[in-house]
């Protein structure tokens, strides 16, 4: 039996990926995995260690020295990262005892540059999942619309006045791939981000494999939609729209063009035909002050039952992000038999089947998102995830690629 170990900053949000994969692992009777985590979430997860206290402590040393030193407009460039502190992790004995190493989401203080590379020395198959742009930039989690990844990233936007800050991340990347690529595969759960990779300068000449994030949830399945809507008080014949992220006010969720969108649909729709359930942290003044039909704002959802119930009351998910990788939401919205409608961008056209599963809209056009919301409230749309996203697949491509 193979022996793996995955390391996550949390188990929250994005940590959850590793969580699920894990589940997989260990249900196929040929691989033990077990996880290594910087923070928990509260819950009693069997095969997680957390590290000491030490280690928390130094990843919030890091950030706070980080805030200081890289100022910029996280509003308008989204999450950057330089790592300066970290932990050193390639002495615990379920590392030193392990066929193969799944580095996951490891900033924020987690992992530093010597991290890597004492993890790098251990000579182990080595995977780098990539949830966001981080390992083949010089910082940024996503490059908007910079492409200077390509390059060496000497004309970082986000810090024009000092371009050697991501050059120097970007260079440094460099030296670690160019000494250890060798035992280093690299996983990206979207086409577009492998294609990214494969433009980037760090990551061209590197093995990068297409694998969807691993998701199995008994939570997430299609239900009784009188049932649910009778929870949240919601009449049957309403059309309801839902929209949910973890953070919706952050710069790669596209809010801005869901509320152009919803002054569109006023054209088609009284208050009376139309309701609203929204999920996630954010500002319900904001929503009220947008959004004219009822809302049903239920907040930040850490239960799987919750959220498939909002899942289950809707007739539609809308996902306006414009930076995503490969959004769970879609997958948690398709199983419950909800169709998605999103923009052409990033990861997410690749998880819809256009006017079957959903509505894939034109980028950044918040008219066609309406017309695509529309669309799937007026249309009875058989809604189901392409092969590609099932459990067994994900589970045998992971297989395959550990042998």
């Amino acid at each position: 039996m193979l022996k793996v170990v995955q390391i996550q900053f949390s188990s929250k949000s994005a940590g959850s990926s590793a969580l699920r994969l894990q589940s997989g692992f260990n249900n196929s009777e040929s691989v033990k995995s077990q996880i290594i985590s910087l923070f928990g979430d509260g819950e009693n997860y069997s095969g997680v260690s957390y590290l000491n206290n030490w280690s928390r402590l130094k990843a919030a040393i890091n950030n706070k020295i980080a805030r200081r030193i890289y100022k910029y407009d996280q509003s308008k460039y989204g999450l950057y990262s330089y790592p300066l502190i970290g932990t050193d992790i390639s002495k615990l004995k379920i590392v030193q005892e392990a066929d193969a190493i799944y580095i996951h989401w490891v900033q924020m203080g987690f992992f530093d540059f010597k991290s890597f590379s004492k993890l790098f020395q251990l000579k182990k198959k080595i995977f780098v999942v990539m949830h966001d742009m981080w390992f083949l930039t010089g910082g940024c989690h996503y490059a908007v619309d910079c492409v200077s990844y390509e390059d060496s990233c000497e004309r970082c936007p986000i810090f024009p006045n000092n371009s050697k800050i991501a050059s120097s991340q970007h260079r440094v990347k460099g030296e670690l791939i160019a000494n250890y690529g060798n035992n280093l595969q690299f996983i990206t759960p979207s086409l577009w981000l492998k294609d990214l990779g494969h433009k980037s300068s760090l990551l061209k000449n590197q093995s990068i494999h297409f694998i969807p994030n691993f998701f199995s949830s008994p939570h997430f399945r299609r239900g009784n939609r009188i049932d649910a809507r009778q929870l949240l008080s919601i009449e049957i014949s309403k059309k309801v729209i839902c929209f949910g992220a973890v953070n919706i006010s952050s710069i790669y969720k596209g809010w801005k063009f869901l509320k152009e969108a919803f002054s569109y649909l006023h054209q088609y729709y009284t208050n009376d035909e139309v309701e609203v359930i929204i999920f996630g942290n954010g500002d319900l003044e904001e929503f009220e002050a947008s959004i004219n039909f009822k809302i049903h704002y239920l907040g930040y959802l850490e239960n799987e039952d919750r959220i498939s119930l909002a899942y289950r009351c809707s007739d539609v998910f809308v996902i306006p992000s414009i930076l995503d990788n490969q959004p769970t939401t879609i997958v948690e919205s398709m199983h419950c038999g909800v169709p998605v409608v999103g923009f052409n961008l990033c990861g997410i056209p690749e998880m819809i089947d256009h006017k079957k599963s959903g509505y894939i809209a034109e980028a950044y056009n918040s008219l066609d998102l309406a017309d695509g919301i529309r669309y799937c409230l007026d249309h009875q749309l058989d809604v189901s995830l392409k092969e590609e996203y099932l459990p067994k697949s994900v589970l045998s491509a992971h297989l395959n690629l550990l042998n």
